[in-house]
């Protein structure tokens, strides 16, 4: 698919920034709208140890206790809209057919008994996980191992199919480069990593997760860096850490933004990312 380059900004004044307006807002689940005039609030979660143990322990941990947690209490506080975000584990992507199916299946079936039965507005995100290795390869033949690349890309198609309404990733590309960047504080290591070969990783992988939301009619949400501007900031801490320096961390999420534009770029409409702070 063509890939569209932004030269210039959407908005004219930074007063058009608002928390709930979108100048393009987005449609999708169970009525739910993002950025027509209200915050969304969007929970994110993750099982307990030992629940990864097999799929049936698994789905139950995810539907009968996680997700209908959330809609019981979005319900009893009168949220008039909820949004869920299951971050996949390492169990999930390396075999959605067998443990990732019932998970989301599971999850938007319970969701809808909620809509339907309360009116609230509800969707969910499954951001799949981005397992591939770069000394591997991260594209799809490449890695004779354990074909990450092709895990990644089934982990997509299951979701799309299953119950998703929103797809994202954190695409792994440049990771390798980064993270040297960060632990010798080398901006433009950094910036080769994340805004350069970063960039190149996200127009092939988010050009692929358009056309799978395309075709199952679901929204491709965004990307904002987490693998990387976020291990950045997480090692820069407070003011008691002295690890790497915060101004260092901070220019690295600047950096990650334009990475971050390639999923727009390839045709994703939001909503993005929780990480992009």
């Amino acid at each position: 698919m063509a890939v569209k380059r932004f030269t210039k900004m959407e908005v004219k004044t930074a007063d058009d920034l608002v928390f709930g307006d979108a100048k393009y807002p987005v449609s999708y689940g169970l009525g739910m709208k993002a950025g027509a005039g209200f915050v969304v609030p969007e929970i994110n979660f993750a099982p307990r140890p030992g629940a990864e143990k097999n799929p049936d322990t698994l789905r139950r941990e995810y539907v009968d206790y996680i997700t209908k947690d959330i809609m019981d209490r979005a319900v009893t506080l009168g949220f008039p809209a909820v949004q869920l975000e299951n971050e996949w584990i390492f169990q999930l992507g390396n075999d959605p057919e067998k443990f990732a199916k019932p998970v989301v299946a599971g999850q938007k079936e319970l969701m809808k008994k909620y809509h339907d039965e309360y009116g609230i507005m509800t969707a969910i995100r499954h951001t799949l996980p981005d397992m591939r290795e770069a000394e591997r390869g991260l594209r799809e033949g490449m890695d004779k191992k354990s074909s990450y690349p092709e895990k990644v890309i089934e982990s997509i198609e299951v979701a799309a199919k299953n119950g998703a309404d929103v797809l994202s990733i954190e695409p792994m590309g440049g990771k390798e480069m980064s993270d040297y960047g960060i632990l010798h504080q080398d901006i433009r290591g950094w910036l080769f990593g994340i805004g350069y070969l970063g960039s190149m990783d996200m127009e092939y992988t988010w050009t692929k997760i358009v056309d799978i939301a395309k075709k199952n009619k679901v929204i491709a949400g965004g990307d904002t860096n987490c693998a990387g501007a976020n291990t950045s900031m997480f090692m820069a801490g407070g003011y008691l850490d002295k690890d790497i320096p915060r101004t260092f961390a901070a220019v690295t999420r600047c950096i990650a933004s334009a990475r971050t534009l390639v999923a727009i770029e390839c045709g994703a409409t939001g909503p993005d990312k929780d990480c992009g702070y």
